[in-house]
């Protein structure tokens, strides 16, 4: 992640950038993957399989850390419970907070973590500690 040299917002300050690549060890496991898929698919009786080639996957709508979790604010955005260490009753509660992730799909750990957060929110909401 860093700014852009050349794409401006709307303030004429330099935008963000996200760039990202597979790391070997990725392509590999998906391919380890594939090939399992396909071992499965012919020990279950499958005459004809199809099997893509394994490629980078730039981009998609799986990128993390970009408000990183932690418990201290000078090194994170947010703490374990999704809430902003900056801004009061900002939780956020998505994918951005992990720093690394397994290959794709993060939905059941980002649901698991909103679950989580919703009981802290509830239980804080009702301690006082939320503003209404």
């Amino acid at each position: 992640m860093d700014l852009d040299p050349d794409v401006k917002d709307p303030w004429g300050l330099p935008a963000m950038r996200i760039t990202q690549k597979s790391h070997d060890n990725d392509l590999k496991a998906v391919q380890f993957f594939i090939d399992r898929s396909v071992d499965v698919l012919k020990a279950a009786g499958a005459t004809q399989v199809w099997a893509g080639e394994v490629g980078d996957s730039r981009g998609g709508a799986h990128s993390r850390a970009t408000c990183r979790m932690g418990n201290d604010p000078k090194t994170s955005v947010v703490n374990k419970y999704h809430r902003a260490h900056d801004v009061d009753n900002l939780f956020v509660i998505d994918n951005s907070s992990f720093v690394t992730g397994g290959r794709n799909h993060p939905t059941l750990t980002t649901s698991a973590l909103a679950f989580r957060c919703a009981d802290h929110l509830v239980k804080a909401a009702k301690a006082g500690n939320v503003k209404i």
